[in-house]
């Protein structure tokens, strides 16, 4: 009796430390993945915003507080490669609500672009530069407002770079543009004699470049195709230039980005029934968010009813088109958004993302990857498969060939950067991650009852030994 005792917890004992192996093996991966560095510390609900690379090899993460007293404050977080942090910094403005526009990499350190609106609402928005030095630290922060006169109220809508070496920035108030000098210093005011509405500017050289939508009237509500309009820094119009011009098309030009040959300009078109294509000036939004990159998909585009189509041009400082792309529904099953433009990369400055998912809450979703060629051209493409409950952020690095990744687990607190030096192996690395998830839920489930079990394994056993020692005293009988 006593020797099937020990060879039942010598076989419970084997089971057991494979088992424990296993489970360890799956959660080393699990945890490389999910759970962040000791020194990483969760704070006050925190909720990530924008993932950068930046060009000594460094990622910063920014986001805003959720929870308790720091609520709505806005933070950054500096990594290295190997996913450690190496800086961390709240920032805000007070009685004001910061609001991020863009982060602008500098040869040391970076900048962050926000709009701000004063809690009192006698008062104007204005836009706000915070520098961040090759240190980490906050730097000086300027802030750029305009006190108006007759034809500028200097109430901004949005406030943007205009370049991507912060020397020019703008602020937006609907069709009226305000360049501001670094420094803050009003450098020109530009009406909107022909716009509707302006959505983005860029400045290349001496051109100043408005990008948006048309203007049907003085009044400046309807609008139908997307339109741009340069200007010299001196403020003396050059041309205008619509885009995407066709009869039963309403379109709208979303992004204008300075690249060192020119402009690229990205936005988005529809089919229009109603006559002639005019659409109020509220459409736009609409196109807006159809260009947002974290925008899922369920099922395909051509499906939908009024599918948008996304569209590049590059752009001569003449006015010339040099080079275009369309995605269209008809031709894509997912029509893609601009994740990121990055005109110092030699390889893929542009990158293009969709999401997509089977049905809403989906346990899986996928993310395409697109990367082009300088002449926009489709250079490579890879699709990632990541779990329902996991927010995804990525961005090329400055190699132009690896990526990286920032993964939150929603509810758990748990998030992680990760660099991949190839899009290859960051397929590989997240196909592995899926496969394992389902063993390492499941080994979390079993901890929970770790307790039960050995009362269990040991009943087990006392049940096998009481049973032996039964057929034992049979025998004898």
């Amino acid at each position: 009796m006593l020797k099937r005792l020990l060879q039942f917890i010598v076989i419970y004992a084997v089971i057991a430390i494979a088992v424990s192996a296993v489970f360890l093996g799956v959660d080393k991966v699990c945890s490389g993945t999910y759970a962040p560095d000791a020194a990483d510390v969760f704070k006050d609900g925190e909720t990530p915003l924008e993932l950068i690379s930046l060009r000594d090899g460094h990622a910063c993460v920014l986001g805003y507080y959720t929870e308790g007293a720091n609520a709505g404050t806005m933070y950054y977080k500096i990594y290295d490669t190997d996913g450690k942090p190496v800086a961390r910094q709240d920032f805000y403005v007070a009685d004001t609500q910061v609001k991020l526009s863009s982060l602008l990499p500098a040869e040391e350190g970076f900048r962050i672009v926000c709009l701000c609106t004063p809690w009192d609402q006698t008062q104007n928005t204005y836009g706000a530069v915070f520098g961040v030095d090759g240190r980490w630290q906050l730097a000086e922060t300027a802030f750029f407002k305009d006190g108006g006169n007759e034809e500028y109220s200097g109430n901004f809508d949005r406030f943007t770079a205009a370049d991507n070496t912060g020397e020019y920035y703008a602020g937006i108030e609907d069709g009226n543009v305000t360049l501001f000098d670094k420094n803050g210093g009003i450098a020109l005011r530009l009406p909107h004699d022909l716009m509707s509405r302006v959505e983005d500017v860029a400045v290349f050289g001496d051109t100043v470049l408005l990008a948006g939508v048309d203007t049907e009237s003085i009044l400046g509500n309807n609008f139908r195709y997307a339109l741009c309009a340069a200007y010299s820094l001196g403020g003396s119009f050059r041309w205008q230039k619509a885009l995407m011009d066709n009869d039963g098309t309403c379109s709208a030009l979303l992004r204008a980005e300075a690249g060192d040959d020119g402009f690229l300009l990205t936005g988005r078109s529809m089919a229009v029934d109603n006559g002639d294509g005019w659409q109020n000036v509220s459409k736009v939004d609409e196109l807006i968010d159809d260009d947002d990159p974290y925008r899922f998909h369920i099922g395909p585009d051509s499906e939908s009813v009024n599918a948008s189509s996304l569209f590049i041009v590059k752009l001569s400082p003449a006015g010339d088109v040099t080079d275009s792309a369309v995605y269209t529904a008809e031709g894509n099953e997912y029509v893609p958004a601009v994740m990121q433009y990055d005109y110092l990369s030699e390889s893929s400055p542009l990158v293009l993302t969709t999401y997509h998912a089977d049905k809403e809450r989906a346990k899986l979703y996928g993310v395409t990857v697109l990367r082009t060629d300088r002449s926009l051209n489709i250079a490579a493409a890879h699709t990632l498969t990541i779990s329902g409950d996991t927010k995804f952020y990525l961005t090329q690095d400055i190699t132009g060939s690896g990526f990286y990744f920032y993964l939150t687990r929603s509810g758990t607190g748990q998030y992680k950067l990760l660099h991949f030096t190839s899009m290859s192996d960051a397929v590989n690395h997240m196909e592995t991650v899926k496969k394992l998830r389902r063993v390492s839920d499941y080994n979390a489930v079993l901890r929970q009852k770790v307790p039960a079990l050995i009362v269990l394994g040991f009943t087990a056993m006392l049940c096998v030994s009481g049973a032996a020692r039964y057929r034992g005293r049979q025998k004898k009988k």
